[in-house]
């Protein structure tokens, strides 16, 4: 489980800087004139929720309130994905999570990730997303040992719902899994949670 938790990170970070670095070829006459290819920018969002969970010896229930901002940038060329009704993103988003319980503290961060759009029906889309967040968890845990670095890998599944041309709002659940990956050296026995987010994004 901890060896497929670092592979599951180190994949999605290489795959992220890969295809950002060496974009894929693009045949002129394949793409319609005036519609942008390689990787753009398409979503800037905001978003905040709750997550829940509890922690070895601590008998209080942690309560966390997500607050991010979400960078998307539209990779569909770089995949061959043509429709207008599908979009895959790679994400970029940087977090401040206050929680409280027993201790209060906060984690902080940035997630790399992917995320699929697919239409629904006109103005829904339903989307699939997973990240892994290079992060700071500022409190002491048995099951992470002292405060420091930690990963924050999420995968979840969602709405969006378009309000007006380059307005939408969007609404998902995440499982968070906090791991250090064994890359320093104390326990690692992770921390799971569930979360509930919402947001508001401007899509261009």
């Amino acid at each position: 489980m901890k060896n497929s938790l670092l592979y599951r990170t180190a994949s999605v970070l290489f795959l992220f800087f890969t295809l950002c670095a060496f974009p894929a070829p693009v045949i002129a006459q394949d793409v319609p004139s005036g519609e942008k290819t390689g990787v753009y920018l398409n979503e800037i969002g905001i978003g905040t929720g709750y997550a829940w969970g509890a922690l070895k010896g601590d008998p209080e229930e942690q309560s966390i309130f997500p607050a991010f901002v979400r960078f998307g940038f539209n990779a569909n060329s770089l995949f061959g994905i043509r429709s207008r009704t599908s979009t895959l993103q790679f994400t970029l988003e940087p977090f401040v999570n206050a929680f409280s319980g027993s201790e209060d503290g906060v984690e902080a961060g940035c997630g790399f990730g992917i995320r699929y759009l697919q239409e629904v029906v006109p103005p829904v889309d339903l989307f699939l997303e997973i990240s892994a967040a290079p992060m700071y968890y500022s409190i002491d845990t048995l099951e992470q040992g002292a405060s420091g670095f930690n990963f924050l890998d999420q995968i979840g599944a969602g709405l969006q719902y378009r309000l007006a041309p380059g307005k939408a709002v969007f609404g998902g659940y995440r499982f968070r899994h906090i791991s250090h990956a064994r890359v320093v050296d104390r326990s690692n026995d992770g921390i799971n949670t569930s979360a509930f987010v919402l947001g508001f994004s401007w899509l261009y």
